[in-house]
């Protein structure tokens, strides 16, 4: 199970910390070295990776993409170091003994959503985000804040699973490894 209310925690504690610095900084001050390479992009291009060897944290980013996309995935890569998930890598390889399917058959990874979730949290504004979304839908809040609805679900569900917005009910059928599919182009986030 997701504790929502931990990861608003950190990253409550990291924004005191770190503000809103870029997050190869952050990376960097966590003890991960980047790797920025040309890795694609076609629709199945990789943006990011994260893995651990030899207690050797290492971040890959795929500098194809803008620096605003770029930055959205190093905060998710951000969550998987912080939520301690690299403890679960084995030789490069992700052991997520979470993965399964829902009856609508939306891929669940406790890991992924939770890195998701770090990341929504700590790019969007919490009151600008309600207060935009009290006044529009879902698709049209997104296109205001420039990211992806999935990206957007992500910080509504976050903020109704820890009590900061009762009214959220239509949660999209978001697959966690949907960073995959994201559209990524510019204009992506406002940092």
């Amino acid at each position: 199970m997701i504790d929502y209310r931990l990861i608003t925690k950190k990253v409550t504690t990291m924004k005191k910390h770190y503000g809103s610095a870029d997050p190869r900084e952050i990376l960097a001050d966590l003890g991960a070295a980047l790797l920025e390479m040309d890795m694609g992009s076609g629709e199945g291009a990789i943006k990011g990776f994260i893995m651990k060897c030899n207690r050797m944290v290492t971040v890959g980013i795929n500098t194809a993409f803008s620096t605003n996309a770029q930055n959205k995935v190093l905060f998710h890569e951000t969550g998987h170091l912080v939520c301690k998930h690299l403890n679960n890598f084995r030789s490069g390889t992700l052991r997520d003994s979470s993965f399964g399917y829902r009856s609508d058959s939306s891929l669940i990874s406790k890991m992924e959503n939770e890195a998701n979730f770090f990341a929504s949290d700590y790019l969007l504004n919490t009151d600008e985000t309600l207060e935009l979304i009290h006044e529009y839908d879902l698709a049209t809040t997104a296109k205001m804040l420039h990211i992806p609805v999935e990206f957007l679900d992500y910080k509504l569900r976050l903020l109704y699973h820890t009590g900061r917005f009762q009214a959220y009910q239509d949660f999209l059928s978001v697959r966690s490894d949907c960073m995959k599919k994201m559209q990524l182009e510019e204009p992506f986030l406002r940092l």
